[in-house]
């Protein structure tokens, strides 16, 4: 299916963009040739913004490279990003194929390869030649000559990735790396691991399985995933949650946003429950969300049937089949919401001079300016002015 998705994507995607050799960005943030098909409007994010038939060379240090899924194609000779005495540079959600090596890293430290798809590379889809301390995570990386390979690096982490059909999965010469991020979170699938999961923790030897293989898998040299996946890396996770007022009267209300992300390659279906303390506000229920992709869910809380207190606001979605890590199912918002008295500004249930003079700092200030404080805006009428003076001089010293 991703397979099909790709190609798909590749399709309908497809722009005529002629080859320029190899293409640079460059040490001091430059684009050459200056007309290949990536964009930078601030030399720090770089983006792709149609498919490309070059190798790229990255320079410069402290970068982002997205990719967009745009696809880098290659005629099984130079490699498809080569990331050459560089640090903190992150290449991802770039699909690569048919190059030498997928993504090539030579003295390089503190980078991020994530999200990237590497098909049908002549040698390596990932190679690693004396770096250290990077992390790749959430690749698929699949029939290549050689999965990955590392040559005389130390303490890279290799991560939720999934190593599908490669003639050789894995190479390591004189490196020793990390292949898992602990118990449950786990390691790597190999689609050609032989071992069983009739076991769980962080030993295997408790009874129930837990989509984590039983006994590791061996990547060579004293290197192993302790950790193996039974499946490609399924992560559902809550990322964030916002309130648009966090201190209202009873009859105000206030809306909620939560974002729900697929970290995985396969699609999933859940659902998402919000909760103010333990009673339920609003059910989403069969979310359909494509692999690395989110959706933002809202909802309007009506707070007059609501007593007057702090409200702790949290987020939880289901896990699905194969997600070995529920830790970031729930997330809980990082500022409670008070249902108060007309004129608590800071929510603590009680007017005092601290909430006179949060109002006013966000006097005269309406949603546009960055004085803006909801909370301020007593009466909710999208300015902060005197009428919400007027009303939290009326309330103040009162407390609940």
């Amino acid at each position: 299916m991703l397979l099909l998705g790709s190609m798909l994507y590749l399709a309908f995607n497809m722009q005529p963009v002629k080859a320029m050799g190899t293409i640079y960005i460059a040490a001091d943030g430059s684009i050459n040739p200056p007309e290949a098909p990536i964009s930078s409007l601030d030399k720090i994010t770089y983006t792709l913004t149609a498919n490309l038939y070059d190798s790229i060379i990255v320079e410069r240090s402290n970068i982002v490279v997205d990719g967009l899924f745009y696809a880098v194609q290659g005629d099984g000779t130079g490699n498809g990003f080569s990331l050459d005495d560089v640090v903190n540079v992150t290449i991802r959600n770039a699909i690569i194929e048919g190059c030498f090596d997928g993504i090539q890293l030579f003295n390089s430290s503190q980078n991020i390869i994530a999200n990237n798809e590497v098909i049908g590379v002549s040698y390596e889809g990932v190679g690693v030649y004396y770096s250290s301390g990077n992390i790749l995570t959430n690749n698929n990386i699949r029939d290549n000559q050689i999965g990955i390979a590392f040559n005389n690096c130390s303490d890279n982490s290799i991560i939720h990735n999934s190593f599908e059909n490669n003639t050789q999965q894995v190479y390591v010469e004189n490196s020793a790396n990390n292949w898992d991020n602990g118990y449950p979170s786990g390691g790597n699938f190999w689609s050609d691991y032989a071992g069983s999961d009739t076991h769980s923790g962080p030993l295997q030897n408790q009874p129930g399985s837990d989509s984590i293989g039983d006994t590791p898998y061996d990547c060579g040299e004293n290197n192993q995933d302790r950790y193996p996946l039974m499946q490609k890396w399924t992560n559902i996770a809550i990322t964030a949650i916002t309130c648009s007022k966090t201190a209202l009267v009873q009859g105000q209300e206030t809306n909620i946003t939560a974002v729900v992300q697929n970290q995985g390659w396969d699609q999933v279906t859940t659902e998402v429950t919000l909760y103010a303390n333990t009673t339920v506000l609003a059910s989403f229920t069969n979310i359909a969300l494509q692999g690395r992709s989110q959706v933002t869910l809202n909802f309007t809380w009506q707070t007059a049937t609501f007593e007057r207190a702090q409200y702790v606001i949290s987020a939880n979605t289901n896990a699905v089949s194969g997600e070995p890590d529920t830790g970031d199912n729930t997330l809980v918002y990082d500022k409670k919401v008070a249902i108060t008295i007309a004129g608590d500004v800071n929510g603590d249930l009680t007017v005092d001079i601290y909430d006179a003079i949060a109002l006013a700092g966000a006097y005269d200030s309406v949603p546009q300016t960055p004085s803006w404080n909801p909370n301020a805006d007593i009466n909710s009428d999208n300015i902060v002015d005197i009428y919400d003076a007027i009303v939290l001089s009326s309330t103040y010293g009162q407390k609940i």
